[in-house]
Protein backbone atom coordinates (compact mmCIF):
# COMPACT_ATOMS: atom_id res chain seq x y z
CA UNK A 1 0.00 0.00 0.00
CA UNK A 2 1.25 3.37 -1.00
CA UNK A 3 0.76 6.25 1.58
CA UNK A 4 1.86 9.03 -0.69
CA UNK A 5 -1.72 9.87 -1.78
CA UNK A 6 -2.83 9.77 1.87
CA UNK A 7 -0.09 12.26 2.82
CA UNK A 8 -1.11 14.50 -0.07
CA UNK A 9 -4.74 14.37 1.06
CA UNK A 10 -3.75 15.07 4.72
CA UNK A 11 -1.59 18.01 3.65
CA UNK A 12 -4.42 19.36 1.52
CA UNK A 13 -6.96 19.02 4.36
CA UNK A 14 -4.66 20.72 6.92
CA UNK A 15 -3.98 23.50 4.42
CA UNK A 16 -7.72 24.02 3.94
CA UNK A 17 -8.30 23.93 7.72
CA UNK A 18 -5.52 26.47 8.25
CA UNK A 19 -7.00 28.68 5.54
CA UNK A 20 -10.46 28.35 7.14
CA UNK A 21 -8.97 29.20 10.53
CA UNK A 22 -7.31 32.30 9.06
CA UNK A 23 -10.63 33.39 7.51
CA UNK A 24 -12.48 32.71 10.77
CA UNK A 25 -9.94 34.80 12.73
CA UNK A 26 -10.09 37.65 10.22
CA UNK A 27 -13.88 37.83 10.29
CA UNK A 28 -14.51 37.06 13.97
CA UNK A 29 -11.80 39.24 15.56
CA UNK A 30 -13.49 42.56 14.71
CA UNK A 31 -16.77 41.12 15.93
CA UNK A 32 -15.21 40.16 19.28
CA UNK A 33 -13.52 43.54 19.56
CA UNK A 34 -16.80 45.23 18.76
CA UNK A 35 -18.59 43.11 21.34
CA UNK A 36 -16.00 44.01 23.96
CA UNK A 37 -16.23 47.70 23.08
CA UNK A 38 -20.01 47.47 23.23
CA UNK A 39 -19.78 45.91 26.71
CA UNK A 40 -17.43 48.68 27.84
CA UNK A 41 -19.76 51.32 26.41
CA UNK A 42 -22.74 49.78 28.24
CA UNK A 43 -20.77 49.81 31.49
CA UNK A 44 -19.87 53.47 31.03
CA UNK A 45 -23.45 54.30 30.09
CA UNK A 46 -24.82 52.67 33.24
CA UNK A 47 -22.25 54.57 35.33
CA UNK A 48 -23.28 57.83 33.65
CA UNK A 49 -26.94 57.05 34.33
CA UNK A 50 -26.16 56.50 38.03
CA UNK A 51 -24.24 59.78 38.14
CA UNK A 52 -27.10 61.61 36.41
CA UNK A 53 -29.59 60.23 38.94
CA UNK A 54 -27.32 61.27 41.81
CA UNK A 55 -26.96 64.76 40.33
CA UNK A 56 -30.72 65.02 39.89
CA UNK A 57 -31.19 64.13 43.56
CA UNK A 58 -28.61 66.72 44.60
CA UNK A 59 -30.24 69.39 42.43
CA UNK A 60 -33.64 68.64 43.95
CA UNK A 61 -32.17 68.94 47.46
CA UNK A 62 -30.53 72.26 46.53
CA UNK A 63 -33.77 73.59 45.08
CA UNK A 64 -35.63 72.65 48.25
CA UNK A 65 -32.98 74.36 50.40
CA UNK A 66 -33.03 77.43 48.18
CA UNK A 67 -36.81 77.71 48.34
CA UNK A 68 -36.65 77.64 52.17
CA UNK A 69 -34.17 80.53 52.30
CA UNK A 70 -35.40 84.07 52.93
CA UNK A 71 -36.01 86.19 49.88
CA UNK A 72 -35.20 89.80 49.04
CA UNK A 73 -38.34 91.17 50.70
CA UNK A 74 -37.67 89.16 53.89
CA UNK A 75 -34.14 90.53 54.13
CA UNK A 76 -35.40 94.08 53.50
CA UNK A 77 -37.99 93.70 56.26
CA UNK A 78 -35.25 92.43 58.58
CA UNK A 79 -33.10 95.43 57.71
CA UNK A 80 -35.96 97.83 58.48
CA UNK A 81 -36.63 96.09 61.79
CA UNK A 82 -32.94 96.36 62.76
CA UNK A 83 -32.94 100.07 61.93
CA UNK A 84 -36.06 100.54 64.08
CA UNK A 85 -34.42 98.61 66.93
CA UNK A 86 -31.35 100.85 66.65
CA UNK A 87 -33.57 103.92 67.04
CA UNK A 88 -35.32 102.36 70.03
CA UNK A 89 -31.93 101.64 71.65
CA UNK A 90 -30.84 105.27 71.17
CA UNK A 91 -34.07 106.41 72.83
CA UNK A 92 -33.54 103.97 75.71
CA UNK A 93 -29.94 105.20 76.12
CA UNK A 94 -31.16 108.79 76.42
CA UNK A 95 -33.75 107.80 79.04
CA UNK A 96 -31.16 105.77 80.96
CA UNK A 97 -28.74 108.73 80.96
CA UNK A 98 -31.51 110.95 82.32
CA UNK A 99 -32.30 108.39 85.01
CA UNK A 100 -28.61 108.17 85.92
CA UNK A 101 -28.45 111.96 86.41
CA UNK A 102 -31.57 111.89 88.59
CA UNK A 103 -30.07 109.05 90.64
CA UNK A 104 -26.83 111.05 91.12
CA UNK A 105 -28.83 114.00 92.47
CA UNK A 106 -30.90 111.69 94.66
CA UNK A 107 -27.76 110.04 96.05
CA UNK A 108 -26.33 113.48 96.83
CA UNK A 109 -29.48 114.44 98.72
CA UNK A 110 -29.56 111.14 100.61
CA UNK A 111 -25.88 111.51 101.49
CA UNK A 112 -26.53 115.00 102.83
CA UNK A 113 -29.46 113.72 104.90
CA UNK A 114 -27.32 110.90 106.29
CA UNK A 115 -24.50 113.30 107.14
CA UNK A 116 -26.94 115.70 108.80
CA UNK A 117 -28.59 112.94 110.76
CA UNK A 118 -25.25 111.51 111.91
CA UNK A 119 -23.65 114.85 112.70
CA UNK A 120 -26.79 116.64 113.88
CA UNK A 121 -27.29 114.43 116.89
CA UNK A 122 -23.80 115.31 118.18
CA UNK A 123 -24.38 119.06 118.32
Amino acid sequence: MDIAPLIIWAAGITTLLNFANILWTLFSAPSRKLGQRLGDAETRLSELERRAERHATQIAALQQTLSAMPGHTDLHQLQLTLVQMGGDLKEMRAVMEGNAKVMERLETVVTRHEDHMLDGGKR
